[in-house]
């Protein structure tokens, strides 16, 4: 299963479905295909609920009971490249990763960002972009708000937005190119990656595409079956669902008091950490 760009840690982000999804999902491999964490929110900016605290605790607890799950790093949650090849409550964290898949193709899993030249070269305009992604969020929750009483289908201004922008950018216009190019030169028959919000599966100069989207709005993964298959996921429950599941989530981690207190304290060290590192990359 791959997964990636929760931006955990962002106000408005889809934490209670993904948390759900995580409740009623398992998988022999899980990949956290990047920016997991956001760590570019500062401040009062910085959004952490019980709900996240729940959807980490998640993750360890698959850990725990020998789910392999590795955590590539992308461009919001760079930090932790400083933490490539170490293991965190049996989280493994690396750059980069090969997946065979059932049938035997050979995947290239990255976050993304490293054929992003938009961000290489203006990392200011990066940081005004996400200002103004969270602003756009917040003007839209009335919106969404509207429409879920009208039974409108979801609609997102910034999701809107990002699309207009991408549409014009000569660099988001030639990713899928970039991406596939480099992943058939290295030998690989796909590459599976995040970065641009946009789940989506082609095959481009002989190789496969994936990417597993967002959960900022679309909600969205990839899965692969016993046989090799894949397909993109799109997680739509009911907020009833949504509300028993995070019951039942609250009940797992009430079973672990004990461990409660030892990540609080991992954690906090490790934010500490994530700040002074950020400092500099900043």
């Amino acid at each position: 299963m791959f997964i990636s760009d929760c931006h955990l840690g962002l106000k408005g982000v889809q934490s209670n479905k993904l948390l759900a999804f995580l409740q009623s999902n398992d998988a022999e491999k899980i990949y956290l295909v990047g920016d997991i964490v956001d760590h570019w929110c500062k401040g009062k900016k910085w959004h952490w609920t019980e709900t996240e605290d729940l959807i980490i605790q998640n993750l360890i607890s698959k850990a725990n009971k020998g789910t392999k799950i590795y955590y590539i790093p992308g461009n919001h949650d760079e930090a932790f490249r400083d933490w490539c090849s170490t293991k965190i409550h049996g989280i493994e964290i690396i750059k980069q990763a090969e997946h065979t898949t059932a049938d035997g193709r050979n995947l290239w899993v990255i976050h993304g960002d490293e054929f992003d030249l938009f961000i290489k070269n203006h990392r200011w305009l990066c940081h005004l972009g996400h200002f103004s992604v969270q602003l756009l969020m917040k003007i839209n929750r009335p919106i969404a708000w509207i429409r879920r009483l009208l039974k409108l289908p979801n609609w997102s201004l910034a999701t809107a937005a990002r699309r207009a922008m991408q549409r014009n950018s000569k660099t988001f216009k030639n990713y899928v190119n970039t991406v596939t190019r480099e992943a058939a030169r290295l030998g690989y028959d796909g590459v599976v990656c995040g970065h641009i919000h946009k789940a989506e599966f082609q095959v481009k100069n002989g190789v496969e595409y994936w990417n597993d989207g967002d959960w900022l709005e679309s909600c969205t993964a990839i899965a692969e079956a016993m046989d090799g298959t894949m397909e993109i996921l799109e997680y739509s429950p009911k907020i009833s669902t949504i509300s028993l599941l995070r019951e039942r989530a609250k009940q797992s981690a009430s079973n672990q008091q004990s461990f409660e207190a030892e990540f609080s304290l991992e954690f906090d060290e490790l934010e500490a950490k994530m700040e002074r590192a950020a400092e500099v990359i900043v």
